[in-house]
């Protein structure tokens, strides 16, 4: 017998039959599946979870997962799958948010207020999966804890055997676009993505995480712009891909690790128009990356990081994760404000020599630094063994600080360091820029000005300062109006050559103390 429409309806409980309209095919073929439909409120007081995870449950390829307009409260802890939607195993999805519609995560532990899964969930295989406008806020006072707003685990295929600790197949997510989405208070990283492949971020915000704001680890093949990270609990942008000794797996935390760069490690980046104000560690971090460009990078009020930071780590060092030197990154027009440190090139090597550990490739050009607080540009190693690989062009630096570095320029344990035009204003006259123990030190051109306009009580000290490094300044032009006659800015240990050494005013009787 064949039923009618109607009569079939008419056999089905009401919200299943909503459900069913919900999802007929569109006429480009792609369904559409309302979480209202499902039995959600969107009133922000009734508990959708169900329905949340009912509607997730019927999502299939070729499938629009939507929210229209409401506050959709999600309380239900440790809920199946670990988070409040879960996309796994499907290709050719969405998740769609209309304008005023929120996720909102109430599934803290009431007492210890840590959380309890994530927001949205992507596990492979998968392909083709578009988030947008997705909106997701904890519950107020979220511990950092588990729960990332966005978090896609993919596998890192390479044609090799899989890393070691992988049990079972390969589980791969490409072509991953997320759009115009925002998350705010998560207890973890705000958008992860893991072994992820072909990915475009585009107008994503991240507002008070716990951890990382948007963190990569072990992709590829990435486009992200108009990203924004606010007061986030460690960095706001990372790309961080760990070092062991051969190809790792560490199934608790969904991580990769190489012992080498390889093409999955956050390898061919284009990154653009990034700002980060406040985060708790850096503003953008790269450790074990390669092949990334970043152009247009604001950074405000980071306070015990850098604005900028590319490190590495050789096991057996200070730190409990190990990456190994980053290579081919590219850093064009960026600007750190009121910042601990701006542009840091940091190395971390044991003694064993491995110059994976030590040897960068990083080029910045067009950077503004002003009032870091400890130093505007550094670049060193933590041990004797020198660090290489940091061009530097163009950059203006602007202090007051009279601690730590200064927030001047600062080089150490590190060869083959090169500089273009660095300008150097400071208010008072302290070290702007050191250099020690650095080797084939190549700097263009390097201008320090002093704008105190009366000298200080005590005598005042140098502000270039060279020590154990050899290489060559070529232009070094110094400027203080106010200076004593019987000020000397530049003191030099080291064999390191001045050809054209500027000071002004002419009343300075000696610009140069040596040993």
């Amino acid at each position: 017998m064949t039923l009618s429409r109607r009569a079939l309806l008419a056999r089905v409980p009401a919200v299943s039959a909503v459900a069913v309209l919900a999802a007929c095919s569109l006429g480009d073929q792609r369904t559409v599946v309302d979480v209202r439909a499902f039995g959600a409120k969107g009133d922000g007081i009734t508990d959708d979870s169900e329905a949340i995870q009912a509607a997730a449950g019927a999502l299939r390829a070729n499938g629009t997962l939507r929210f229209p307009r409401g506050v959709y409260r999600f309380a239900k802890r440790w809920p199946p799958g670990g988070a409040a939607i879960v996309i796994s195993g499907i290709s050719d999805v969405a998740v769609e948010f209309d304008p005023g519609a929120e996720l909102y995560m109430d599934n803290l532990n009431p007492t210890e207020r840590t959380g309890s899964s994530h927001g949205l969930l992507v596990r492979g295989p998968g392909s083709r999966i578009a988030l947008r406008n997705v909106n997701i806020r904890w519950a107020d006072g979220a511990q950092r804890s588990l729960g990332d707003g966005i978090r896609v685990e993919g596998f890192p295929t390479a044609g090799d055997d899989p890393p070691n600790g992988w049990s079972g197949p390969p589980t791969p997510v490409d072509q991953v676009a997320v759009s115009g989405c925002t998350v705010r208070s998560s207890p973890q990283t705000g958008v992860v993505m893991l072994g992820v492949s072909g990915i475009k971020v585009t107008g994503l915000r991240v507002t008070d995480s716990g951890a990382d704001g948007l963190h990569f680890n072990a992709c590829r093949h990435a486009v992200v712009d108009e990203f924004s990270a606010v007061n986030t609990g460690d960095d706001g942008l990372a790309l961080v891909t760990y070092f062991a000794p051969g190809a790792a797996f560490d199934k608790e935390s969904h991580t990769f690790s190489f012992p080498e760069l390889t093409e999955w490690s956050n390898a061919d980046f284009t990154v653009s128009n990034v700002n980060v104000f406040g985060c708790r560690a850096n503003g953008v971090r790269l450790a074990g990356a390669t092949g990334v460009g970043i152009e247009g990078l604001d950074v405000v009020g980071v306070h015990s990081g850098s604005a900028f930071l590319v490190d590495s780590a050789e096991p057996g060092t200070d730190v409990g994760w190990n990456y190994v030197a980053s290579k081919a990154v590219r850093l064009a027009d960026v600007t750190a404000t009121d910042c601990d440190m701006g542009v840091h090139l940091l190395a971390r090597p044991g003694a064993s020599g491995d110059q994976r550990f030590t040897d960068f490739d990083v080029h910045v050009h067009d950077a503004k630094l002003d009032d870091c607080a400890t130093w505007a540009v550094r670049a060193e190693s933590l041990t004797g063994q020198q660090t290489s690989g940091l061009r530097i062009d163009n950059c203006s630096v602007t202090a007051t600080s009279t601690t730590g570095g200064n927030g001047g320029v600062g080089i150490a344990n590190a060869r083959g360091i090169s500089l273009g035009d660095m300008s150097i204003r400071h208010a008072e006259p302290v070290v702007a820029f050191r250099a020690d123990n650095a080797g084939q030190l190549a700097i263009d051109h390097l201008s320090v000005a002093i704008t105190r306009s009366e000298p200080p009580e005590t005598a005042p000290g140098h502000v270039v300062v060279v020590d154990r490094s050899d290489g060559v300044i070529y232009e070094l032009s110094i400027g203080w109006p106010a200076a004593p006659s019987s000020w000397i800015p530049v003191r030099q240990s080291a064999p390191l050559a001045i050809p054209s050494l500027t000071v002004t005013p002419p009343v300075v009787t000696a610009a140069v103390r040596r040993p």
